[in-house]
């Protein structure tokens, strides 16, 4: 059985000792017989989820579940949390933008730095302290 492709749809499932990933949109866990380990991702500490008990994810917090005990079996109720049609259609071209403003924002900056330094050369170079001007040759 694949338990992860089904825990990212949603169900009751029973897991035997194979970590498994949850969704990537967050949702509620709710542990009906068992006990869980719950690793999270910017999350130090891991959590053990009992019978009866609820959690509650968020998008991106890439959570990861296995039964506590090694050759122990828990049963489990994933509801993902489900994109909106608007959310879907978007997502894919927002990443696609922000990829390429990024490449742009550093296309940009590799110009300027092109423009100074042929400003540089045509200007020979010349600091502020050595230049006609400053040296009083001017008066």
């Amino acid at each position: 059985m694949n338990t992860q492709f089904q825990l990212f749809h949603g169900g009751t499932f029973q897991l035997h000792s194979d970590a498994t990933r949850l969704g990537p949109l967050g949702g509620e866990l709710t542990v009906l017989d068992g006990r869980v380990w719950l690793t999270r991702a910017n999350d130090l500490g891991d959590h053990f989820v009992e019978a009866g008990e609820r959690v509650r994810l968020v998008a991106d917090d890439n959570a990861v579940i296995e039964p506590a005990r090694a050759g122990a079996s828990v049963t489990v109720r994933w509801a993902p949390r489900r994109q909106s049609f608007v959310g879907a259609v978007l997502a894919e071209p927002l990443r696609g933008v922000a990829f390429l403003a990024g490449r742009l924002a550093t296309g940009f900056a590799a110009l300027a730095r092109s423009a100074a330094a042929s400003a540089c050369r045509a200007q020979g170079c010349i600091s502020a302290g050595d230049s006609i001007a400053s040296s009083g040759a001017l008066k």
